[in-house]
């Protein structure tokens, strides 16, 4: 309590933040480069948000899109990006509540919270302090660390999501396509607490990873195994990479009566690259039509959009009940250099899980005031002690 306090007092007593930003709109593939150390002004919340300092912070590939403007993340882009009107990067959030609006009755300065994804999009995650509308927010489950909440929750949202859509019971076999994944890891856990026999598709080096995480079976997606006809296998197949030879072969495998659930669609790696027109236009016709004409011929075909803030506190409370984590390809502090690092692991598609920043001594950028503390942070000692 007295640190939680002691946070409070910090920030009504700073002037600034650091945040990590674009300062210009980035060309597809540079947002790594683009990225600046900045100072700004501590954010002052309106009567129905809070200001939270944070604690963690989990990265996804979906910010990267979004601000290099790519594919769907085309309309949620950052619009008019200059050194005036910086984007703060950053959407998963966990920390503490330092500051709140006249009209929050629901929550206290001190309490350990967690933001709640927000479907139109999100921003200003990778700074010390964040601004958040009340709407958005809910404690953090108490046997969670900060670093555990952050790295969740999305993964629980949309994995949440994805069962409901599925309506699993108990016994039911289930396929998961990206089972190594941030996504999948969480909802191959969430299907073996619902008793579900799951066999997870990944790549031959995660099968064992897979495997720990509770699968009964694992697939390697690149084996001739995965796309052979295998009729009649399973009830629920959960695509969550997306594509055309997935959908494919998860189909040869459903029973008549079962049900595909993608949460990406037809295009692999959605995001990666900017659609036209015409293929975002056949993209849409095709989970249009996919899921209208299954209704009546085999397998359903269900396409999962539910809002994180319908399911948050349903998923949060499952996994914090069942103990069931996101694994965590690494851990790095907050610092300009570690994080553009990081978007080149995540951007490969090949991380197991989630990388989650943390707060603790932050880097912070170069002023007459702090340039001796700026460059102790970029020792080999320093940068060490920061995991």
């Amino acid at each position: 309590m007295k640190e939680q306090l002691e946070s409070s007092v910090t920030y009504h007593n700073t002037a600034k933040v650091s945040a990590i930003a674009l300062t210009k709109q980035p060309q597809i593939g540079q947002v790594a480069n683009e990225l600046k150390l900045l100072t700004l002004p501590v954010p002052r919340p309106a009567k129905n948000q809070v200001v939270i300092q944070l604690i963690a912070s989990s990265m996804h590939i979906d910010e990267i899109y979004a601000a290099q403007g790519t594919a769907l993340g085309r309309f949620y882009a950052p619009k008019n990006i200059s050194v005036n009107t910086p984007h703060i990067m950053g959407s998963s959030v966990s920390g503490i509540v330092v500051a709140i609006g006249s009209s929050i009755k629901q929550f206290k300065l001190g309490d350990e919270v967690v933001v709640i994804p927000n479907e139109s999009g999100e921003n200003g995650s990778w700074a010390t302090y964040r601004c958040v509308s009340a709407r958005y927010v809910m404690l953090k489950p108490s046997n969670m660390s900060h670093v555990a909440a952050a790295a969740i929750m999305l993964s629980a949202c949309v994995a949440w999501g994805a069962l409901r859509t599925a309506n699993i019971t108990a016994g039911e076999r289930c396929l998961v396509i990206g089972a190594s994944g941030a996504i999948g890891s969480v909802l191959v856990q969430i299907l073996k607490a619902k008793s579900a026999y799951v066999t997870g598709v990944c790549s031959a080096a995660n099968a064992k990873l897979v495997r720990t995480l509770g699968a009964d079976n694992t697939l390697d997606y690149q084996s001739t195994e995965f796309t052979a006809e295998k009729a009649n296998s399973f009830d629920k197949a959960f695509d969550l990479v997306g594509g055309l030879r997935n959908e494919a072969a998860a189909y040869r495998w459903l029973k008549l009566g079962g049900k595909f659930i993608t949460v990406v669609g037809p295009v692999q790696y959605l995001g990666e690259r900017k659609l036209s027109r015409k293929e975002f236009f056949q993209s849409v016709c095709h989970v249009m039509r996919r899921s209208i004409s299954t209704i009546f011929r085999g397998p359903r075909y269900k396409f999962c959009a539910t809002l994180p803030r319908h399911v948050a506190q349903d998923a949060m409370q499952f996994a914090s009940e069942h103990k069931i984590h996101s694994p965590i390809e690494m851990e790095i502090p907050f610092n300009l250099k570690r994080i553009q690092d990081a978007i080149g692991v995540l951007t490969s598609h090949r991380t197991r899980g989630r990388i989650v920043i943390r707060f603790e001594n932050p880097e912070l950028p170069e002023t007459p005031e702090n340039r001796a503390e700026s460059s102790m942070e970029e020792s080999p000692l320093s940068q060490c002690n920061g995991h």
